[in-house]
């Protein structure tokens, strides 16, 4: 039994302390407890994120340890992105415009050994250097990339070298990865269906309305499946949805962190700083849904209305249903549920399942917690066979709410005016075999 699709943030552009260009520290253990620590204490509404590293997979593999130590328990799904900059975009070549930043949303079906082998280890790039006209061609490897760099600052005068970084930055700073290369690895059999593009905004928006870029500028944004952006706050978000739309371009805008800094950062691209919110099941497959029906299934703001309903009516909202079945209870042709906990949508919830496999009785059981008298009512529990005075026999039902609030029905205690105010449920149910 599964909850479905709720509303909760979604924050899918957060570089890690592997990332070529952060500003966390040095990546060492300290700078990366701190990390993550830091995501473990975002505001309860983050559930999915996604670890968007430039060209390697590093840092989204730490993460995916600490995960398996039994940290990030507040995070049920963490995808891998990688990001690119590039210099063309689906064989449209932008000349002397500025690169765009590409970024491959990978399923997390996918094991980083997988998406390593099968794509990454096939990307290489030429680079020729202006100074002496050699070439460099390479694997794109950490070492590689500062090989570059060296090179590059090599042919600096040593009075401007202070203006440069790293050997590794200034390498990535001037690779210029081939597009055509990128899709046709993602045309592999293994990444059908597993993996989303996303372009970002601010880079996009730089390339000028020209006669002569139109064309290519809208090209760009149309190819892609998602854009993203870092807004800072959601009123800047909408202007740029909005100018979106006037341009006529795909306008499916996520606004995420693109975090480079810890939360406690006054720098804009830091941890916890998105407005997304996403109405899907925490999956990759969820995810996908709101290229289908992004006006369903996004919310820019601080509390999508549902969720504000349910924070003003916490008791009107059921959270869950838990049934057990009591101990000394012998007569097993009578049990219909053994220890089970039902899940419940603030919004929709629709109960499936063949004649007789209980959907009836789920309904009883929550008119039975919520303290109904109206027992002749009642299509499967009956005082000749499962109930006794009103309550229950052979099983404890406890129903949780929004607010936490748990009321529960045993055979063993009466309980009496479990609710103060008459229960009003909110959830549209409906059943179907």
């Amino acid at each position: 039994m599964i909850e479905g699709s709720n509303w909760f943030k979604w924050d899918l552009h957060i570089h890690t302390p592997s990332s070529i260009i952060q500003h966390y520290g040095s990546d060492n253990n300290q700078t990366w407890e701190k990390f993550i620590r830091d995501l473990e204490n975002l505001p309860k509404e983050f559930k999915a994120i996604g670890i968007n590293d430039y060209l390697f997979l590093d840092g989204y593999k730490k993460v995916l340890d600490f995960k398996k130590q039994g940290r990030l328990q507040n995070i049920e799904l963490i995808l891998p992105i990688i990001e690119f900059r590039i210099e063309k975009f689906a064989g449209i070549d932008f000349g002397n415009l500025k690169r765009i930043n590409l970024h491959i949303i990978f399923s997390d079906k996918l094991s980083p050994d997988v998406i390593q082998s099968q794509f990454l280890n096939g990307l290489e790039q030429s680079y020729k250097l202006e100074k002496d006209g050699n070439e460099w061609n390479r694997a794109i490897t950490k070492e590689s990339i500062e090989e570059l760099g060296k090179k590059i600052k090599s042919s600096v005068p040593k009075e401007k070298l202070s203006k440069y970084g790293s050997d590794l930055e200034e390498g990535f700073n001037n690779l210029n990865i081939d597009e055509k290369k990128i899709f046709e690895l993602l045309k592999r059999d293994i990444f059908k269906d597993k993996y989303l593009i996303a372009i970002g905004k601010t880079e996009w928006d730089s390339l000028k309305w020209s006669d002569g870029s139109i064309s290519t500028k809208k090209s760009i944004i149309n190819k892609a499946d998602i854009i993203f952006t870092a807004a800072e706050n959601d009123i800047n978000y909408y202007e740029a949805k909005c100018k979106l739309k006037e341009q006529g371009v795909n306008d499916l805008l996520l606004d995420c962190s693109d975090a480079h800094h810890f939360s406690s950062s006054k720098n804009k691209d830091r941890i916890g700083n998105c407005f997304s919110w996403i109405k899907a099941d925490r999956t990759f497959e969820g995810l996908k849904q709101i290229v289908y029906e992004p006006d369903d299934r996004i919310f820019i703001g601080e509390t999508p209305e549902l969720l504000e309903r349910v924070s003003l009516n916490t008791t009107k909202f059921i959270k869950s249903l838990s049934i057990n079945q009591i101990k000394d209870y012998k007569d097993e042709k009578d049990v219909w549920f053994k220890d089970i906990k039902i899940p419940f949508n603030y919004g929709m919830v629709s109960i499936i399942g063949n004649k007789g496999s209980g959907k009836s009785a789920i309904l009883d059981i929550i008119g039975l917690c919520g303290n109904s008298h109206h027992y002749k009512d009642f299509s499967f529990l009956k005082d000749d066979r499962f109930l006794k005075g009103g309550l229950a026999q052979n099983f404890t039902a406890k129903l949780e709410f929004a607010g936490g609030e748990p009321i529960e029905k045993t055979c063993q205690v009466k309980l009496i005016n479990l609710l103060q105010k008459e229960l009003g449920i909110y959830h549209k149910v409906f059943l179907k075999d």
